[in-house]
């Protein structure tokens, strides 16, 4: 059931974007030239997972400040607005999100992956700015 709903739920925001939007396997990926604007999946559970890719495994280093600043991200609150960050299966750091699946209807729906998307392009927007100030500070 829960994934046509959301398969419902996909469709109608779908005709807002004037594209079709389905699910492969439990998942439907949002691109916009090639760049992930926004994966969501349905896990196992009630919730509606959204992730999106922040940096490519190649350009995290193995550096412990960059891990600490990255863990600490999580705790601002304003700032990540009840995301978090994760590295997945191939080391790709990720903005993730969850939300009940139950609790939307399409203008939620359609709020929440706008909210999203955006969300995602101002944290891909920042982490050059943080790179470089770990370079910074390791150089001093």
């Amino acid at each position: 059931m829960d994934s046509l709903y959301l398969q419902r739920l996909l469709e109608q925001y779908g005709r807002t974007l004037n594209t079709e939007l389905t699910l492969d396997n439990g998942v439907c990926v949002l691109l916009d030239q090639q760049q992930e604007l926004a994966v969501l999946e349905l896990p196992p559970g009630d919730n509606l997972l959204l992730h999106c890719q922040i940096l490519p495994s190649q350009e995290i280093r193995d550096d412990a400040a960059l891990w600490r600043a990255l863990l600490a991200m999580n705790f601002e609150m304003e700032a990540m607005r009840g995301c978090w960050l994760a590295l997945d299966t191939q080391l790709t750091l990720r903005l993730c999100c969850q939300h009940p699946l139950a609790q939307m209807d399409a203008p939620r729906f359609t709020a929440l992956v706008n909210n999203f998307i955006d969300h995602g392009q101002q944290v891909r927007e920042f982490m050059p700015t943080l790179l470089a100030r770990l370079a910074e500070t390791a150089a001093a």
